[in-house]
């Protein structure tokens, strides 16, 4: 990997981070599918503190079935 796109991807991660553990997620999801650093470009215009607000900074609560 190239310096210039070493330090695009320390940035990445560090806000990334900030996000929370589902944006962490779905970033590398995203970046394991295409492979591509660029697309994890949007993630950067996400605000920490609106991703908290609407609570997409954690996984949503797992439904376990209890049998019958």
């Amino acid at each position: 990997m190239n310096p210039s796109d070493r330090m695009r991807l320390e940035r990445l991660a560090v806000h990334l981070v900030a996000l929370g553990p589902r944006a962490v997620a779905e970033a590398l999801a995203e970046l394991a599918e295409h492979g591509d650093l660029s697309r994890l470009e949007p993630y950067r215009r996400l605000s920490p503190s609106v991703v908290a607000m609407v609570g997409a900074d954690r996984f949503p609560p797992r439904v376990v079935g209890v049998p019958r």
